[in-house]
């Protein structure tokens, strides 16, 4: 979407290079209003739901917890995931709905639990 469309904030924000596209410069691209980040964001919500619905579909967890650095996005990431999941969840009319939220270590959880780990050895 961005080298179709050289003018575009995604194109400015990422230095011109495909290689400067990130969770970060494409929200930033559509929180902008640019429809080549909005493009970028989309995509990866639908391949990010479609990895979900498995796993709820598998394993049926009460809850799902995204970390990382792309959950700082919060609910510009979790209200178009959640709709997108809710599409391809078997349980999608049952009471029983799986929970999908940020992590509240965010993207400090894997340093977190090695340094509780080499602390518990």
């Amino acid at each position: 979407a961005m080298e179709r469309d050289r003018a575009s904030a995604l194109w400015k924000i990422a230095g011109g290079s495909p290689e400067g596209v990130d969770g970060r410069t494409a929200f930033k691209a559509m929180r902008a209003g640019d429809a080549a980040g909005k493009a970028v964001v989309d995509g990866y919500i639908f391949y990010l739901a479609c990895g979900i619905a498995n796993c709820i579909n598998i394993f049926q967890p009460d809850i799902l917890c995204l970390g990382g650095g792309i959950s700082n996005e919060g609910e510009a990431l979790l209200v178009p995931l959640r709709a997108a999941v809710k599409k391809e969840v078997f349980s999608k009319y049952s009471s029983r709905q799986t929970v999908i939220c940020r992590a509240q270590l965010g993207n400090d959880a894997g340093i977190l639990g090695a340094a509780l780990l080499g602390e518990s050895e």
